[in-house]
């Protein structure tokens, strides 16, 4: 389980996202939609979903790394 100041940087790091990445790994992330839900939602292709889904779970891991090595 993670504690509340884990879930609370996760939720800083999603926020401080870029606006395409932010919306696409809350959609996937959070609230659990498909894909193809996403790719429909925004209008991106598919390959653009993945690419932007990688980024913005890169940055949180990131930022989790950063917080748990400091």
């Amino acid at each position: 389980m993670l504690s509340t100041e884990t879930v609370e940087l996760v939720k800083r790091a999603i926020e401080e996202l870029p606006e395409t990445q932010r919306l696409v790994i809350t959609l996937r992330d959070v609230t659990g939609c498909s894909a193809d839900e996403v790719c429909e939602t925004l209008g991106v292709s598919a390959a653009n979903e993945r690419v932007l889904l990688h980024r913005a779970r890169a940055r949180v891991r990131a930022r989790l790394e950063r917080h748990v090595d400091g």
